[in-house]
């Protein structure tokens, strides 16, 4: 998971290509909360969020970031 986390640091969003609709929501939902425990351990004060495409998949997102 945490190749996942740092590939959402660096690009803003991490997607789950290889997930039906129903897996990548609960997916993105899991990296969201991952990601912020990770970062609160570490001092990063960023917030995460989940999205959703054109097409009803669901990703992972910054929304904000300090």
């Amino acid at each position: 998971m945490n190749e996942e986390i740092r590939t959402l640091q660096k690009n803003g969003e991490f997607h789950f290509p290889k997930l039906n609709r129903e897996e990548s929501r609960k997916a993105a939902e899991a990296l969201a909360r991952l990601a912020m425990q990770y970062d609160r351990k570490h001092g990063i004060p960023c917030r995460y969020g989940v999205a959703r495409d054109a097409f009803g998949y669901y990703y992972t997102a910054v929304v904000e970031m300090n």
